[in-house]
């Protein structure tokens, strides 16, 4: 809390002396919206690479043949005009005619089935492959806009894939430049166009007077302008003084002191990351945490509502499951429930030989270092002595892969992929490197989930793998994020459903 109250101090000055200045705001006079992002992303198309910050250019750049509808959530028809799943390894798409890429070529079956094979050349080494596209067994033109895809398994979650990882590339363009043309010279059938860049620094996208529209509306704006800016403090200033229209990667407590100030709007909206405490049940060699009495006494003795409330957002979801309420399948009514209870932890401690606690390095990223130093604290309480090593997410991704991690705090999830908990439970549950539990049952359940199509059924398979983590307490699930938009009053823009931003969806306020 002294954290907050010495940040809510600094930003009152600083906002002091932004206000004292005339605000400018030229985004809507000369037709441009300002977007600031904390991250350079590698790659501006989502196929290279999946990150939000790729996400953000790939959208607008490039369409899916099905979208994700930022208002519902439902999957609609976009290069497609339909699809039909003619058995649960097979589907067809019938493609929209008279569609344009921004180069000029005419979009039919050719650039669909090139840009799939694209996807099943494992030589390309796209990020998660293997993981995203590997189950592609085949694609077949049928006809001049149609297109039949085969899968080698079923796969229930395969149209999450399609709306959010696969915009379509033009054949002949790619062909003739090879793919990596999209990082740096993309060409798409989106919304906008990729002007200018210059790599890690600026974008300038200008609008497809071409668009067709129809699931998301040609868009309004004439050219959309985004920074990556790395400093909070220098992007809340730049929104008070209209350098900026629109910030995306904001906090709920980066802009606490914003809410109620002139010109600006913070919306909220539902987000699909989640955090949860890792702890390394399978590791040997006098390993406290494979006592599953030591890991029910961390469960009970964290006081996650108090942590969560006051250090994520009075908004953010503190989770009794290790799944994210707003993907599907997450179950949250499973037993037994964990809420602050110190007598009942320091019992379970002494039960399990650890009357006198003991001592476990705990890993986290670097910007939620404020939610390790609360861990730390709480887990003293019962005699755990937390070393607290954070470090930026790069590193913390390869120690935790290499599987170096005693106790982690681990994020994950975001976007349409994140809708469904398989996107959770198949990374951290699946007997890989990064499963610190090595439960068999729950490896095979969550891999039978993964190729069932009856929803009652992997909704029983996931009920089996949640209450098993629960009973065990094999993770301390923690919260689930909130996605934060902070615009210009001079922007309109819906803030989404799901935290997988489009924002050629954004328009001028009347």
């Amino acid at each position: 809390m002294k954290k907050l109250l010495k940040w809510s101090t600094a930003f009152g000055a600083l906002m002091s002396l932004v206000l004292s200045a005339s605000a400018v705001r030229a985004g809507q006079s000369d037709d441009t919206l300002r977007v600031a992002l904390s991250r350079e992303t590698d790659f501006i198309d989502s196929i290279h690479t999946s990150s939000a910050d790729s996400d953000l250019f790939g959208t607008i750049i490039f369409d899916t043949l099905i979208y994700a509808d930022r208002a519902t959530g439902d999957f609609k028809p976009l290069l497609a005009s339909s699809w039909n799943w003619t058995s649960d390894k097979s589907v067809e798409f019938k493609l929209r005619q008279g569609i344009k890429f921004q180069n000029g070529e005419t979009f039919n079956a050719d650039d669909v089935v090139f840009t799939f094979k694209q996807l099943m050349d494992m030589n390309n080494k796209f990020r998660q492959q293997q993981q995203d596209f590997g189950n592609i067994a085949s694609v077949e033109k049928l006809d001049e806009y149609t297109v039949k895809l085969s899968l080698k398994q079923p796969e229930p979650t395969f149209e999450n894939v399609l709306a959010s990882r696969v915009g379509i590339w033009p054949n002949e363009y790619t062909e003739a430049n090879g793919h990596m043309i999209h990082a740096t010279k993309p060409v798409g059938t989106g919304p906008y166009a990729l002007k200018s860049m210059q790599k890690g620094s600026s974008y300038t996208l200008v609008r497809n007077d071409n668009y067709f529209g129809g699931t998301r509306p040609k868009p309004t704006i004439g050219t959309i302008e985004i920074r990556v800016i790395p400093e909070t403090q220098t992007q809340i200033a730049e929104l008070m003084s209209g350098g900026i229209d629109m910030a995306l990667s904001l906090s709920p407590t980066d802009v606490t002191a914003l809410q109620g100030a002139p010109g600006v709007i913070v919306q909220t909206g539902q987000a699909t990351r989640m955090y949860f405490l890792s702890m390394n049940v399978a590791g040997k060699d006098n390993n406290p945490l494979s006592n599953a009495d030591v890991r029910r006494a961390i469960s009970y003795a964290v006081n996650k509502p108090e942590m969560v409330h006051s250090l994520v957002s009075p908004d953010a979801a503190v989770l009794a499951t290790n799944c994210n309420p707003s993907q599907r399948f997450c179950i949250t009514d499973v037993k037994p429930v964990y809420e602050l209870n110190l007598a009942k932890a320091k019992e379970l401690m002494k039960t399990a030989g650890y009357a006198n606690g003991f001592d476990v390095t705990l890993m986290a990223e670097a910007n939620i270092r404020a939610i390790g130093e609360a861990l730390q604290g709480y887990l003293s309480a019962i005699g755990i002595r937390v070393r607290l090593e954070t470090m930026p997410l790069p590193a913390w991704r390869e120690r935790y892969i290499k599987g170096e991690s005693q106790m982690s705090i681990v994020g994950w999830g975001s976007g349409v992929t994140s809708l469904d908990i398989s996107n959770t439970l198949g990374i951290f549950f699946n007997g890989s490197s990064t499963d610190y539990v090595k439960d068999k049952d729950i490896t095979e359940w969550n891999a039978t989930a993964l190729r069932t199509t009856d929803k009652g059924k992997r909704e029983e398979l996931y009920r089996n793998t949640l209450t098993r983590i629960n009973e065990q307490a094999y993770v301390l699930p923690l919260y689930g994020t909130v996605a934060t938009y902070v615009l210009s009053e001079q922007v309109r823009y819906q803030a989404p459903v799901i935290d997988f931003p489009d924002i050629s969806l954004a328009g001028w306020a009347k």
